[in-house]
């Protein structure tokens, strides 16, 4: 079947691959740091710091979650489905679904006044599946 999407599709699932893998190593540096920074922080301060360490530990872990989910996308997309016009709705859905994540990151991160080129990247990629994946569609639809 001739899939036009692909080529954009399988660049953009190896580009998830990559920021997602650098993410997660990124992530597990910060849970390990923040669980120390936890405990620090309770010795110094008590409860309170207990508390702002927990707060910082369970951020940390959902940044983790996340990575993880955008390395898991990428592997998922780089395999048999870019080249399926069929399969065109994975693409589409986890497009839509990452794009609305990464739009309020950007949008908690201005609002916090700080610009971070890494969100941006994040919402540009998930775009780009949405785009390869309609591609895909618009020939299964013809067929």
């Amino acid at each position: 079947m001739n899939a036009p999407g692909k080529g954009l599709l399988k660049v953009t699932s190896i580009l998830f691959i990559i920021f997602g893998a650098i993410s997660t190593i990124i992530s597990l540096l910060a849970v390990l740091a923040s669980a120390a920074l936890t405990s620090v922080a309770g010795e110094l301060a008590g409860e309170a710091g207990v508390a702002a360490g927990g707060v910082l530990v369970i951020a940390t872990i959902i940044l983790l979650i996340s990575s993880v989910l955008m390395l898991i996308i990428g592997i998922i997309g780089v395999g048999k489905k870019s080249n399926d016009p069929s399969k065109a709705g994975y693409y589409i859905v986890t497009g839509i679904i990452l794009c609305v994540l990464s739009l309020i990151s950007l949008v908690i991160g201005i609002a916090n006044g700080g610009f971070q080129w890494t969100s941006l990247v994040s919402f540009i990629l998930p775009i780009l599946y949405i785009i390869g994946g309609s591609m895909n569609k618009k020939v299964a639809v013809t067929q």
